[in-house]
């Protein structure tokens, strides 16, 4: 079993790859494609069940596109240059998780993790950003806990339960199925899009500016607690299929 990723970028730095007999799972850029398959073999040596972990690092990046295995997922902007994820990905089954990336292009850190078929696999990963970095998260399960962004967030999730606190972002786009999504502004954001389906989702927004509030219920309801202005530069959109959506002033 191979995966075939584009060539990397500049600006990756990534650990060299050990013997698969240790416990170590480094995404390489070049060596991606090969260290997969010394993988997938140790995972049939070792028996039903395997860890490994993950370890990228990169500069330059203003976006950061992550389709993250299923389990826990800690996001943490803070005062630096460098991207770095890090963390335990545990599989069960004959193959190991499906690996594309890394690859950085235009300033996107492009990065995907997959469960191989009849391979489940969870993942216990943390992910450091610059502050302004952008987001663009797929999560099929799991929990994600981000704090401190405050560059766009894009999330696509179904099962998970999301956390986001100390957000200054200008952007929230956020489809969820069947989960929660809390997320707590500490300054007003230009535009925040949700989707849910079978969902629920709490946003705490300054009450400081006034925002416009558009809204398709299908099935649900929208509780807005916030200032509204049919005129507001600021807009929430937000489409509801059998889901709740509260908007709280904070």
């Amino acid at each position: 079993m191979a995966v075939n990723p584009p060539p990397g970028g500049p600006g990756i730095d990534t650990a060299a790859a050990p013997p698969w007999r240790t416990a170590a799972f480094v995404v390489g850029v070049v060596a991606v494609v090969l260290l997969t398959i010394v993988l997938a073999a140790a995972a049939r040596g070792h028996g039903p069940s395997d860890t490994r972990t993950v370890s990228v690092a990169a500069d330059s990046v203003r976006t950061v596109d992550l389709q993250a295995p299923p389990g826990q997922l800690n996001i943490v902007a803070v005062q630096t240059s460098r991207v770095t994820l890090s963390g335990p990905v545990r599989w069960t089954g004959r193959y190991v998780v499906l690996v594309t990336g890394p690859r950085l292009a235009d300033g996107v850190l492009h990065l995907a993790y997959r469960c191989a078929a009849h391979s489940p696999c969870t993942g216990h990963l943390r992910l450091v950003v610059p502050q302004h970095c952008g987001i663009v998260l797929r999560q099929p399960s799991g929990h994600v806990i981000a704090t401190g962004l405050a560059g766009p967030l894009r999330i696509s999730a179904r099962s998970v339960d999301i956390s986001a606190t100390g957000l200054r972002s200008p952007s929230l786009a956020a489809s969820m199925t069947s989960g929660h999504l809390s997320a707590w502004f500490v300054s007003p954001p230009g535009r925040v899009g949700l989707t849910l389906v079978s969902a629920q989702a709490t946003v705490h927004l300054p009450a400081t500016v006034p925002y416009r509030l558009t809204k398709q219920v299908t099935s649900g309801y929208v509780h807005a607690g916030i200032p509204q202005a049919s005129d507001a530069g600021r807009t929430i959109a937000a489409r509801i299929d059998s889901g709740e959506l509260e908007l709280l002033s904070r």
